[in-house]
């Protein structure tokens, strides 16, 4: 390899095209100025190299080339799409597999360029280019871009000039160190006489990788949730996986004349029940959050009864038991089941249908009743973002949508709109309808929403497991007798919480020092820090904000 500096006056035409760039990218941004300085000084340098690389090495070049292609523009793309504290929760081995994703890609390119520079060159604007769509698409509607999302891409490119495009400082950092690394490669000149055995390398090569991949996520499920994607499984994987998610295997037994059959059988007895009637009543559904009858698990005693009025209703009431598939995430599972009649038995493990099948409107209770002229509502007392049910509900034929925005926040349990509230969203919307109109109304509720484990000032537990104590049972024990009983606690406390690992000395001594909140909550929610040290760190400040020991405090 030979390197050799030289000076052409066209490399100061290019010199100053790439700074007016980066001006220009200082005037949206505002990094440091010696940034911009710092990237005048490298492009030029680049620009003015010669290199020359023995072609009897082209493998070994190439080998390098690709390698290091795969590794900073796997480790670029997660730069771009999260902070330091979000990157750093990534394993070792995830982004092993990201590298990985990322240089199956590299050898596909290189088998139609032949020329491993332009191979670097198109992989990394490819890749870099389908982070920077997730950037975007994160930034609007708060989770990830996936592969589903390329059957609604006409739909987000209409409404995109509703966006503001923003980028940050990484981002600009990003586009800097993409613009050099595109120089220097392109400095780089490697290719193949015989293009058949480097196809012949390069296929065998992503072959392997792609088995080593599919061998260590078979139990990896796609995150879908806010950034859960990105620094769970890192981005460019869990991309992939969402490819793989999208090939759902046909059930046994299932075929267009069983379906007929089971249409056919039905519908008779349908079509008697329907007869038998005109009236159209009015359906209200409430999901209730979380809501599970524990008795069923196991025998354990509680203090007070938990659900005396539940269990004394006896006329006019049909009860019973429903298996949820869910359990402690993905809520949107249980309205798709419900709504829908389908079976998440029959997806990939982790899939929320809501984010990765929906891209029309689907046969439901919702279309069958909009048929009949029911006016069909959707009630969630929460972000209408949550799960991307903002774009979902409209898609299943919702005529209305209420979310947090829509109620008037005053009924507060914990964090959460208690249920109270939005059962009295839902007696409003109900005796203000129309006389002829048919109303469908389905809510889902959120105040007994996760976790059990921190204290609040507005939720007094009364309820409790008798014997083995269980603080996080407990909570949601006294939750499950609040909603049973029609208690509700209405006020907000003015407090806050501060996690350990991840603010720094000062500001948990300034929460702490303020006095504007009644109640603070310390959470060592983090994995990746050194617990022992925080914990002195924050005994020391402690013992400097509050130095005369208290009633209830160890000596």
């Amino acid at each position: 390899m030979k390197i050799k500096l030289y000076f052409e006056k066209e490399n100061l035409i290019r010199l100053a095209v790439a700074v007016v760039f980066a001006a220009v990218l200082f005037a949206v941004i505002r990094f440091p100025v010696w940034v911009l300085f710092g990237f005048g000084v490298l492009y030029f340098g680049i620009k003015s190299l010669k290199i020359e690389l023995n072609e009897k090495l082209s493998w070994l070049w190439s080998a390098i080339m690709l390698g290091t292609g795969g590794i900073f523009t796997a480790y670029h793309i997660q730069y771009l799409l999260l902070d330091a504290e979000l990157r750093a929760k990534i394993s070792d081995n995830k982004m092993l597999l990201n590298v990985l994703c990322c240089l199956v890609v590299f050898l596909a390119v290189q088998v139609f360029t032949n020329n491993t520079g332009l191979t670097c060159l198109i992989s990394h604007i490819v890749l870099l280019s389908l982070a920077g769509i997730n950037y975007f698409v994160y930034l609007f509607r708060g989770n990830e871009f996936i592969f589903s999302d390329l059957k609604s891409i006409q739909t987000g490119l209409s409404v995109a000039g509703n966006y503001e495009f923003a980028l940050d400082e990484r981002a600009g950092y990003v586009i800097l160190l993409s613009t050099l690394y595109i120089a220097f490669i392109r400095k780089l000149h490697v290719s193949f006489q015989k293009r058949i055995p480097m196809s012949i390398v390069c296929i065998s090569l992503a072959v392997l990788c792609c088995a080593y991949i599919g061998k260590h996520t078979q139990g990896v499920v796609t995150e879908t949730w806010e950034q859960k994607g990105s620094y769970r499984n890192g981005y460019i994987l869990n991309f992939v996986l969402s490819i793989r998610d999208c090939f759902i295997a046909q059930p046994d037994g299932y075929s267009k004349e069983a379906v007929k059959e089971l249409e056919d059988q039905y519908s008779k007895e349908t079509d008697t029940v329907a007869g038998e009637t005109e009236k159209k009543p009015t359906i209200i559904v409430v999901m209730s959050e979380s809501y599970a009858d524990l008795s069923v698990v196991g025998n354990f005693s509680t203090n007070i009864d938990l659900t005396p009025f539940y269990d004394s209703l006896e006329e006019n009431t049909i009860k019973g038991h429903a298996l949820s598939s869910v359990f402690g995430a993905k809520t949107p599972n249980s309205e798709w089941e419900f709504l829908t009649g389908n079976s998440m038995a029959f997806l990939p493990s982790g899939s929320v249908v809501y984010q990765q099948y929906i891209t029309d409107t689907p046969t439901s209770l919702v279309s069958n009743l909009k048929n009949i002229g029911y006016t069909c509502v959707a009630m969630h007392p929460y972000y209408d973002t949550g799960w991307s049910r903002n774009i979902v509900y409209p898609n299943m034929g919702f005529d209305e949508t209420h979310f947090i925005d829509d109620f008037d926040q005053t009924k507060i349990l914990r964090d959460y709109i208690t249920d109270q509230e939005l059962y009295e969203k839902i007696v409003d919307r109900y005796e203000s309808k129309k006389s002829n109109e048919d109303l469908f109304i389905m809510s889902i509720s959120m105040q007994n929403h996760g976790g059990y484990t921190e204290k609040y000032d507005n939720f007094d537990e009364k309820a409790r497991m008798l014997g083995i104590n269980y603080p996080d049972v407990n909570q949601y024990l006294f939750r499950y007798w609040q909603l049973a009983s029609g208690r509700f606690a209405p006020k907000k406390p003015d407090s806050t919480y501060l996690t350990i690992g991840k603010q720094s000395e000062s500001e948990v001594e300034r929460l702490l020092r303020g006095g504007k909140y009644r109640v603070v909550c310390v959470n060592d929610d983090p994995m990746d820090f050194d617990f022992d040290t925080e914990r002195q760190q924050l005994v020391d400040i402690f013992q400097r904000t509050f130095p005369q020991t208290s009633a209830f405090e160890r000596s």
